[in-house]
């Protein structure tokens, strides 16, 4: 068995515990650069993609500025726009009133937009009552006949004025568009196609046909019936024939 090696001298030891203790820093620096920095790290799973924010969520937004941090041009702006909007609402309410009230007085008008016709009627009316009322009483009736003549005047007139005229048809040509037909007959005075009688006048307003004249048309003449044979020439015929036998 060999002897132990014999232990260093006070220097000797010093220095050797010196020179490992160089050797163990210098392995720990190497080991230190060799390390890698956590952003160099490198593993096997897949990068994670930060997650995307929804469509239709509200971004976060920077709290809007206070009024004392608003530029004197936006303060007013918003001003601007605010009494914009009020004067665009009250016109919109007069806007609104301004229909409603066209639309009742248009319906007040065509209610009564035949009032003075109606006025002219009654005139009209008291007159053929007054001949109503005179009637039984007259000792003259060519006198009563004439008041009626001249009520009808009167009524024509009023008709006239309000732009309706008779419709001429009698002795004229028949138009469907003027006439309407009631019945047709023949007529030896009377071509054929012709109004012969006129059994309801029509009327037209302002050139618009508002009732049609009831008419009876004329077929033309009358067809010939063919003649018969006279009893007594058959008689000498007969007679005739009897000597010859």
């Amino acid at each position: 068995m060999a002897a132990p090696d014999p232990l260093p001298s006070g220097t000797e030891g010093a220095a050797r515990r010196s020179g490992n203790e160089r050797e163990m820093q210098e392995t720990c620096g190497q080991m230190s650069r060799k390390k890698p920095k956590p952003d160099e790290i490198q593993t096997d799973a897949p990068a994670v993609a930060a997650p995307e924010p929804e469509p239709g969520l509200p971004e976060a937004q920077a709290p809007p500025p206070t009024e004392a941090e608003k530029p004197p041009e936006l303060a007013a702006a918003e001003q601007e726009i605010e009494r914009l909007r009020d004067e665009n609402l009250r016109l919109v309410a007069e806007l609104r009133n301004l229909r409603q009230r066209t639309q009742r007085e248009k319906a007040e008008a065509l209610k009564y937009a035949e009032a003075d016709f109606a006025r002219e009627l009654l005139v009209l009316l008291d007159d053929l009552e007054r001949a109503q009322a005179a009637a039984p009483a007259a000792e003259n009736v060519q006198a009563l006949a004439e008041g009626v003549r001249i009520v009808h005047e009167h009524f024509l007139k009023v008709l006239r004025d309000r732009g309706i005229q008779p419709i001429e048809a009698l002795g004229r040509p028949f138009d469907p568009e003027l006439h309407q037909a009631l019945s047709q007959q023949p007529s030896a005075e009377c071509p054929a196609g012709t109004v012969m009688q006129e059994l309801a006048r029509g009327y037209r307003m302002h050139g618009r046909v508002i009732r049609p004249a009831k008419v009876v048309v004329s077929s033309g003449p009358p067809a010939t019936a063919p003649q018969e044979p006279d009893d007594d020439i058959q008689t000498d015929a007969k007679g005739s024939d009897d000597a010859h036998v």
